[in-house]
């Protein structure tokens, strides 16, 4: 098959910085989105699969320089496997927010890679828990979910540490070890973290202590 040409189909040159590709796919993620174009909704799909893919590598510095290097392939659920990919696609749901647009659609798009960790944009849409989904390393077992400021209700089996980090680790993102009764966890602290919230190691205490239970880690930025 021909190398797909990602560059153009996100309309910038090769040239082009970091932050030109961030606004070009969420200007194409807008556009492309099913409820702005009824009665095209498959082809708006397929549009937005394909944008996805191209902003995966374009976006990831890593992939970029590979593709520039020797081409490469991607699909859509590379957006999450970087904290910068997976930081523009939140703020691309807010913009979806704000403009009064659907997330269900992403469900189909990006299903394959968030149905296993029993996540869906639908649910986020309406619980009202403030609730952000982060993915861990593919060689992780641990899924960790992202939480704001907001209170919230734990089980009498969860666990909660805290850790403090500077403010140039909590905007770039990092990854710690946590130890416990001498089993390590490593915990992935998302991009722009803020301080007070709180990550969830959903189930870590069967890594950890052998029975059931969350593990909460309250992030302090200093």
């Amino acid at each position: 098959m021909p190398q797909k040409d990602y560059y153009n189909i996100l309309g910038v040159p090769r040239t082009a910085s970091d932050d030109d590709i961030k606004k070009a796919y969420r200007k194409l993620a807008m556009q492309f989105h099913p409820d702005k174009n009824p009665g095209k909704e498959k082809w708006a799909n397929e549009k937005f699969k394909e944008i996805n893919e191209a902003y995966g590598v374009l976006g990831n510095p890593d992939k970029r320089k590979q593709y520039d290097q020797f081409g490469t392939t991607g699909d859509a659920s590379d957006v999450f496997n970087s904290h910068t990919t997976q930081g523009t696609v939140e703020d691309l749901m807010r913009d979806f927010g704000g403009a009064g647009l659907s997330y269900d659609f992403l469900d189909e798009i990006f299903g394959n890679f968030t149905k296993p960790r029993g996540f869906s944009f639908r649910q986020y849409a309406t619980d009202g828990s403030g609730r952000m989904f982060f993915t861990t390393p593919e060689d992780e077992s641990i899924e960790q979910t992202y939480y704001s400021q907001q209170p919230q209700r734990q089980d009498s089996q969860s666990v909660n540490y805290e850790i403090t980090i500077t403010r140039q680790q909590a905007a770039h993102g990092m990854e710690k070890d946590l130890t416990r009764n001498g089993k390590r966890l490593r915990v992935t602290i998302p991009a722009r973290i803020k301080s007070g919230m709180k990550i969830r190691l959903r189930n870590a205490r069967l890594t950890t202590d052998g029975v059931p239970g969350d593990i909460y880690i309250k992030v302090n930025v200093k």
